[in-house]
């Protein structure tokens, strides 16, 4: 089948040739880009055509950090994303608490106690009243720290006398009980909760895959389990996986996933599996961010390693090893020396072509700044963080440090690949919030007044590349997306405008069509 789209602004993300006004894709490939007049000369009668005149196509825009399945299951869930108080948390559990089954597990996820006017972290007795014989888990808004009540500790068997695994925290009070607040360590009560079946697993994702491509995504890389790695190729075997899916497996999955066939080469053009994926840290608001010195107003305190040096390297080697490259989540600036120290080892032992990302890079150094250039290790950001962090970042580092932080136009102008993702669950996926965050800086209102460090801000085409080319490098799929060029898949995300005065365009833009292999999803 013959599609073109026509008499359309296009941005073809291609330096030599970054503009143009229509395109010609057969069988969901794009076979000329060029004007309208070349296009409507190499139609057939049979071509179907689409003029978006007063519309901006790009390549089809890519969240390079994501969770898919987590975010579909989060969808079913207690939602306590943007609640402005305990109070108002309080009362969503309470609420699902009274409709459901007698001794159900009540789980949840998006509390953020630095927005609170509380300003407290909450403990297991601010959910044993409400809940005194539900077991009750609320995962903070970064995904590194629960909120569990009384209950939950005596299903998992957590008490004073719990050894804390190592690279976590169990909060404890003067006599060693455990007050509710768990970092890092997080299976200690998780690994308790009823496993999701295989059907409610491909329920969500497709309820995650509905929501993803309706905000003008057409892939994701999605850093997940096997099992959710299996539910998306079942997906793909009914006809039903839309999306384009890069896959990351954690360490303890790989050899499964090898003796599976889930290698790096194989796959298809809708699901493919890349990267390990490993933790050095944990998150800036729960103060397990790995940092060279202590955050400020907490005395010694310079967050938390993950992984032992040991660990660290024996799970680059058996990934090197294996033929894949290495995914490591560093919030920290120690955390991300660290992992950089970690991959400059392990490519002397074991040499070859790697694509290794480090996720997230909140804070670095300029000498680590350096060392991704050297090695050419990909910078994986969130701008869409920046909106709720920039005010924890300043009273837990200080304004100084903050000037190496969320630091992108300087990622960029080292000349460092970069691309951007959400972390959905994290912070929602559309797009839109990233890219008015790395081009103003600013949060939901308008804060801080020019922006937060505006020297470090992107221009709107610079943020579009940050959501395309990169990602499909670090996927390994540059010869097949990232571009609009002929030979490479018909995926592009399509505005309701031109972007002719982007700054002010974006405020107000819109995703109007996200089109995967030439058709609209």
């Amino acid at each position: 089948m013959k599609r073109a789209i026509v008499s359309s602004r296009i941005y073809t993300g291609v330096k030599e040739a970054p503009f143009a006004e229509a395109l010609l894709m057969e069988n969901g490939m794009i076979t000329a880009v060029g004007t309208t007049r070349e296009i409507m000369a190499k139609v057939t009668p049979d071509t179907n055509i689409t003029s978006l005149s007063g519309h901006l196509v790009t390549p089809g825009l890519v969240d390079a950090h994501s969770h898919l399945a987590s975010y579909g299951l989060t969808l079913s869930r207690v939602m306590l994303a943007g609640l402005p108080t305990l109070a108002t948390c309080r009362e969503a559990v309470k609420e699902a608490v009274a409709k459901a089954e007698p001794g159900a597990w009540i789980i949840g996820r998006g509390w953020n106690h630095h927005f609170w006017e509380e300003q407290r972290e909450p403990s297991k007795a601010d959910l044993d009243d409400i809940a005194p014989d539900h077991p009750v888990v609320m995962t903070r808004a970064c995904g590194h720290l629960i909120w569990v009540n009384q209950k939950a500790l005596d299903m998992a068997g957590v008490t004073a006398d719990t050894v804390t695994p190592e690279g976590g925290q169990i909060d404890r009070d003067t006599h060693g009980n455990p007050t509710g607040i768990v970092r890092e360590c997080l299976e200690v009560i998780r690994d308790h909760i009823p496993a999701v079946s295989h059907e409610e697993r491909k329920a969500a994702i497709l309820e995650a895959q509905k929501r993803t491509l309706a905000c003008g995504l057409t892939g994701v890389h999605s850093c997940e389990e096997l099992e959710d790695y299996l539910a998306l190729a079942e997906l793909e075997t009914e006809g039903k996986l839309k999306l384009r899916v890069c896959h990351l497996l954690p360490p303890e999955d790989l050899e499964k996933a090898d003796a599976m066939g889930i290698i790096p080469g194989a796959g298809s053009d809708h699901l493919w599996h890349t990267h390990v994926k490993l933790f050095m840290d944990g998150s800036l608001g729960a103060e397990t961010a790995w940092m060279h010195v202590e955050y400020d107003g907490s005395p010694g305190c310079c967050g938390l390693a993950c992984m032992t040096e040991d660990e660290f390297l024996a799970n680059i080697k058996r990934a090197y090893e294996t033929g894949r490259s290495v995914a490591v989540h560093a919030i920290g600036d120690r955390a991300v020396s660290t992992t950089l120290d970690g991959f400059a080892a392990m490519r002397k032992e074991i040499p070859g072509d790697r694509r290794d990302r480090v996720e997230h890079v909140q804070r670095t150094t300029p000498e680590d700044l350096n060392r991704f250039k050297e090695m050419d290790v990909t910078a994986s950001v969130q701008p869409g963080f920046l909106p709720t962090d920039w005010m924890t970042a300043e009273a837990k580092w200080g304004k100084e440090r903050c000037r190496h932080a969320y630091a992108w136009k300087l990622i960029q102008d080292t000349g460092i690949r970069m691309q951007f993702g959400s972390d959905v669950p994290v912070e929602p996926n559309d797009p839109m919030i990233g890219i008015r965050a790395a081009m103003f800086r600013t949060d939901a209102d308008n804060k801080p007044e020019g922006g937060w460090f505006p020297d470090q801000a992107l221009t709107f085409w610079e943020t579009i590349d940050g959501y395309t080319k990169t990602a499909a490098w670090t996927a390994g799929v540059e010869d097949k997306s990232g571009t609009i060029e002929p030979g490479k898949w018909g995926d592009f995300t399509v505005f309701d405008r031109d972007f002719s005065e982007p700054e002010r365009d974006v405020r107000e833009a819109k995703v109007v069509k996200t089109i995967v292999g030439g058709e609209e999803a």
